[in-house]
C-alpha cells in the first residue's frame, strides 16, 4: 500500500470520527463505542438521571461530588436542568418532610443524592449490598445529603396478586410487611438517625439470604412470597424491636396509593417524557444543592 492511499484512508477515518464526536456532541446521535468513554459537562442547575440499578451510580455520584465531567451515562441515563418549579418542589419536599420520604445526612451538603426505592425490590436489594457502600463514605463525610423517596411499586404487586388469589393470604401479609419495613426504616431515622443505612442495609442482605439467593438456588418463587414476611421478622425481632410496625391492609393500601401520588409528582420535573414509563425502582437523581 502506497503512501497516498495510507494518507487518504487516515484522512477518512479522522473525518468520520470527527463528524460523529461532533453530531454526539449537538445530541444528533447517540456515541456508544466499546471501549471509550466520552463525557459531558454538567450544568450549574443541573441534575444526573439514572433509571434502574446500573453499578455505574457512585461513579457518577462521585462525578458530580468533585466537579468531573459526567461519564458513561446510558440510555436509561441522562443530563438534565432543574426547572424553578423543580427546585420549588423537592426544596419544600426535603424541608418540610413527610411520611415517604427519608433523609440522612448533612441537608447542606453540596450534593443531593435522591434514590427512589422499595424495601422489598430485588433490583433494589443487589444495588445496595454491591454497590452503596462506594458512595456511603461521600455522605457519612457530609459531601452529600441522601435523600430516599419511598417508591412501593412490588410492595404493591403483592396485594395485586391478592386480588386476583383472595384466597392467598400469604400474599396479604407479604404486602402488608412489606410496607410495614418502609415504616421501621422511618422509625429507626427518627429515634436513632446514626442506624439509617445500616437499617436499610440490613434489610436488602435480609432480602437477598431469604428471598433472592434460594429463589435462584431452589428455582422455587415461593422464596419470592415470603422474603418480605422473613426480613420483616428479622429486623423487628433481632434488629429493631423497638420500631415493630403492624399494619391492617387498609393502612397499607392508603400508604401505598399516598407514596406513588408524591412519586408521580415529582417524576414529571425530572425524567424526560419520553422515559418516564420506563420508571422504577431503583431510580436515582444526582443534584447540586439547590440552596447553594
Amino acid at each position: 500500500m502506497n503512501n497516498k492511499v495510507i494518507i487518504i484512508i487516515v484522512a477518512v477515518v479522522v473525518a468520520a470520527v470527527a463528524i460523529v464526536l461532533v453530531t454526539s456532541a449537538l445530541g444528533i446521535i447517540p456515541l456508544s463505542i466499546p471501549g471509550l468513554s466520552f463525557s459531558k459537562s454538567l450544568p450549574s442547575n443541573g441534575f444526573v438521571y439514572v433509571i434502574g440499578a446500573y453499578p455505574n451510580v457512585p461513579t457518577l455520584v462521585r462525578d458530580v461530588v468533585y466537579g468531573n465531567p459526567i461519564h458513561g451515562l446510558g440510555s436509561s441515563e441522562g443530563i438534565g436542568s432543574l426547572t424553578p418549579s423543580a427546585v420549588e418542589y423537592i426544596s419544600k419536599l426535603i424541608k418540610n418532610g413527610n411520611d415517604y420520604i427519608i433523609t440522612y445526612g448533612n441537608p447542606k451538603a453540596p450534593v443531593w443524592l435522591l434514590e427512589f426505592l422499595d424495601p422489598v425490590c430485588p433490583y433494589c436489594t443487589i444495588f445496595d449490598v454491591y454497590n452503596f457502600s462506594q458512595i456511603a463514605p461521600l455522605i457519612k463525610s457530609g459531601r452529600v445529603y441522601y435523600i430516599v423517596v419511598y417508591f412501593p411499586t412490588h410492595a404493591l404487586g403483592y396485594y395485586q396478586a391478592y386480588e386476583q388469589q383472595p384466597n392467598a393470604t400469604v400474599l396479604l401479609q407479604a404486602f402488608n410487611d412489606s410496607v410495614a419495613l418502609w415504616l421501621q426504616w422511618k422509625c429507626v431515622n427518627s429515634i436513632n438517625a446514626t442506624q439509617t443505612l445500616n437499617a436499610i442495609n440490613e434489610t436488602y442482605i435480609a432480602d437477598l439470604m431469604y428471598g433472592l439467593i434460594p429463589y435462584v438456588e431452589y428455582n422455587n418463587q415461593a422464596y419470592l412470597i415470603y422474603y418480605p414476611i422473613f426480613s420483616y421478622n428479622l429486623l423487628n425481632s433481632t434488629y429493631y424491636p423497638e420500631c415493630k410496625v403492624t399494619l391492617n391492609p387498609l393502612q397499607a393500601v392508603n400508604i401505598t396509593n399516598n407514596a406513588l401520588s408524591q412519586v408521580n409528582n415529582i417524576i414529571p420535573l425530572l425524567i424526560p417524557k419520553n422515559l418516564q414509563s420506563n420508571v422504577g425502582t431503583p431510580m436515582f437523581i444526582i443534584m447540586r444543592n439547590p440552596g447553594n
